[in-house]
């Protein structure tokens, strides 16, 4: 299994604490969250020689913080005019390469805990998911549909739906972390999937149940996609054990609760 981590942001809701660093290396009492989020991979057996970082802002900073690591960075040189599935596409090489994927945000904290059951899912299309989501969120906003998304799976814990704006917090079956797994035909098919939204943005075509082209898909928006063209996404359920950290409310709040 090799390891991707998204971090090219600029994390501009955070500054100015990513003014010299890029959003990975905020630090969360004390250490960063890379630095844990890599230490939670290395208590779980993951080498850092199976470690790829998609950096992008600040990337020169990130390369010095991680010299004495054997870890691959690649740089997304157009991380200013792109978004997360173009920085995973960085490293398509290497996914048609290897046929067992595990892709995190880089902007995450989780414990081992968390890791460990994307880790021993079973599934070609694993996406973890925390059934405990909306008390987190309301502590991150007055209103938990503000910035909740929804999440949508039927009995057998295949999603239907995800990354959608909801009035309706009963589409908000439980909350995607960005951490998610893929292996076999399940990379396959996100990699066809991915060739098809670049071909449909081409043509001037719309993307699935989004305005956005393909320089601009979110994660959510490819997961969306392999859906609508019938992939099967395994739910993979934990209850808390996590934290994103998007702005500096999410950093305290994280802090004050790790």
């Amino acid at each position: 299994m090799k390891t991707i981590i998204l971090a090219a942001g600029q994390g501009t809701r955070l500054r100015p604490l990513t003014d010299d660093r890029p959003k990975c290396m905020v630090e969360v009492n004390g250490q960063s969250i890379i630095r844990r989020q890599l230490g939670v991979m290395k208590e779980c057996g993951i080498d850092f020689k199976d470690v790829t970082i998609i950096g992008g802002y600040r990337v020169d900073v990130l390369r010095e913080e991680l010299k004495d690591t054997q870890i691959n960075i690649i740089f997304n040189e157009d991380f200013e005019t792109t978004n997360m599935v173009c920085s995973l596409m960085c490293a398509r090489k290497l996914m048609e390469s290897e046929e067992d994927i595990l892709i995190s945000y880089g902007d995450i904290i989780y414990t081992e805990e968390v890791l460990k059951t994307i880790l021993a899912n079973t599934s070609e299309a694993g996406v973890t998911v925390d059934d405990g989501w909306e008390s987190y969120w309301r502590k991150r906003n007055e209103n938990p549909l503000d910035d909740a998304e929804t999440l949508m799976f039927d009995r057998e814990d295949y999603l239907t739906e995800i990354g959608q704006k909801t009035t309706d917090i009963k589409k908000v079956m439980s909350q995607y972390i960005g951490l998610m797994r893929f292996k076999g035909d399940g990379l396959n098919q996100m990699l066809a999937t991915v060739d098809k939204a670049i071909k449909r943005s081409n043509d001037q075509e719309p993307l699935w149940r989004t305005d956005r082209k393909y320089e601009k898909m979110y994660m959510t928006d490819l997961l969306q996609g392999m859906i609508d063209e019938g992939c099967k996404l395994k739910a993979v359920h934990i209850n808390r054990g996590w934290f994103e950290v998007d702005d500096v409310d999410d950093l305290r709040l994280a802090e004050s609760e790790l």
